[in-house]
């Protein structure tokens, strides 16, 4: 499970979950947009246009699905409560939490962070910028022992925020998005002042 706001969802995400894939040998990614995000502010974008960039970023690869499983649910999107329905929904799968360096650093921070670890294994991936943790690192945020697996990975440097001002901005964001998402946000007006 790969989580996240994906306002828009764009190629670090793809790449993040690919490394992941590589990393520890995962079948597949289930890209996950969050409903409202206890970490941040809301998204910009409406939950149905976040959900469709999804589903088109996903479109025609078999490694990646995407789900609706936050978006259906109300109130906060815990990562724990979401694990706990992909079990249920699924209750033979091996699950694992894809997580970029910058948002795993906060996760003793998180709503139940025990029982997230004991739901999923957790795959942490680089972001620019952000490097790759240590031990130490991992233990003062709560990731230390077994059942973390870092992975080196590169990821591009590409950020959703950066993304909008260029798009509010009428500058390209071609080669950052996948095609299919640029088309969908051009043709539905996402994040034009």
């Amino acid at each position: 499970m790969l989580g996240g706001t994906f306002d828009p969802i764009h190629d670090g995400h793809l790449a993040a979950g690919r490394g992941a894939i590589e990393c520890a040998g995962l079948d597949r990614v289930l890209l996950v947009p969050a409903a409202q995000p206890p970490h941040r502010g809301a998204a910009i974008a409406p939950a149905e246009h976040r959900l469709a960039m999804c589903r088109l970023a996903a479109e025609g690869d078999a490694l990646f699905d995407c789900s609706d499983v936050e978006l259906a649910r109300p109130g906060p999107s815990y990562t724990v409560d979401t694990l706990r329905e992909l079990s249920r929904r699924d209750p033979g799968a091996e699950l694992y939490l894809i997580l970029g360096w910058d948002a795993a650093r906060l996760f003793n921070t998180w709503h139940d962070p025990d029982g997230v670890r004991r739901l999923a294994s957790i795959v942490i991936v680089g972001r620019p910028g952000s490097g790759l943790p240590g031990e130490s690192e991992l233990a003062a945020a709560g990731l230390g022992g077994p059942g973390v697996m870092v992975c080196a990975q590169p990821t591009p440097a590409v950020s959703a925020s950066e993304i909008r001002r260029d798009v509010a901005a009428g500058r390209s964001i071609s080669g950052r998005v996948p095609p299919a998402v640029e088309r969908y946000i051009a043709s539905n007006h996402l994040y034009a002042l």
